[in-house]
């Protein structure tokens, strides 16, 4: 059966909330399931109620974004976390500043640019969530500035494009530490999509997998970085990725992650459980 290691929901950018996406993942017949926002575990107690009951597991994880010296957008995903753990409270409540301290720029230099955004509208279209460059492309798409999401990371505030700002975020060992002390496995997400970091530093700090079985990786790409985790000694897990409907993201069991991961999660996560 398939296994979605790797979606969102409301608590960060994703398109439903905790209790759907959990709806969506049995309706697909998922054995597993993993809610992974960024920098945020918001939503996790609201699917655990959901997923109460059911036969489709709903593991706790979560996002993070790491700084890596190559300029990649570095995401590691902490899965099979204790999501109530006090240490990744702390840190993720810094994430958190942080992730509103960007916008807040961002927003400020589209206004005087002339785009009509303030940061009290991407605040109503977050929900509350930890708070991301879609939310901020979807209240430009609701004021006609761009005509879809894509195109507003493509013109405005992609990585690339004029209005991006960068945040601060966690070095490697401190983001590996923070998910090992809340008993969780640290997986590099998606590197073909975000861009291959050095991985040196990662396996330094303990890293324990890699998301080989991304839905945006390429048959070649899951090749080399099933290869790749072998020849570390790392567990390969995968996922979707998923956002929700209406945002460009492979549907919910996208990915082709193997059933078989489950069991070397537990193993690995076994190893930081006292």
């Amino acid at each position: 059966m398939p296994v979605d290691l790797h979606v969102h929901t409301t608590a960060s950018d994703g398109a439903l909330s905790p209790s759907e996406v959990v709806r969506a993942g049995r309706n697909a017949d998922l054995l597993a399931l993993a809610i992974t926002d960024h920098d945020t575990t918001a939503g996790l107690d609201e699917a655990l109620r959901a997923a109460d009951g059911g036969t489709m597991a709903l593991l706790a994880g979560v996002e993070l974004s790491v700084d890596e010296q190559s300029g990649s957008d570095v995401h590691v995903l902490g899965l099979l976390i204790d999501h109530h753990d006090a240490a990744l409270a702390a840190a993720l409540t810094g994430l958190r500043e942080e992730r509103e301290e960007r916008a807040a720029r961002m927003v400020a230099a589209l206004a005087a640019a002339g785009h009509p955004i303030d940061l009290d509208s991407v605040r109503e279209v977050a929900r509350g969530g930890s708070m991301g460059r879609v939310h901020i492309a979807r209240v430009l798409v609701g004021a006609g500035s761009v005509p879809s999401i894509d195109a507003a990371f493509r013109i405005l505030i992609g990585r690339d494009a004029p209005f991006y700002s960068r945040k601060q975020t966690l070095d490697a060992v401190t983001a590996v530490a923070t998910i090992h002390g809340a008993g969780g496995v640290a997986v590099l997400a998606h590197p073909g999509v975000s861009g291959e970091p050095a991985l040196t530093a990662l396996i330094e700090a303990g890293l324990d997998g890699i998301e080989a079985f991304h839905a945006e990786h390429t048959a070649p790409d899951r090749e080399r970085f099933a290869a790749l985790a072998a020849y570390h000694g790392l567990l390969v897990t995968g996922g979707s990725d998923f956002h929700g409907p209406g945002v460009h993201s492979a549907p919910i069991g996208g990915g082709g992650c193997p059933d078989s991961v489950l069991d070397a999660l537990a193993e690995r996560a076994g190893l930081y459980r006292s």
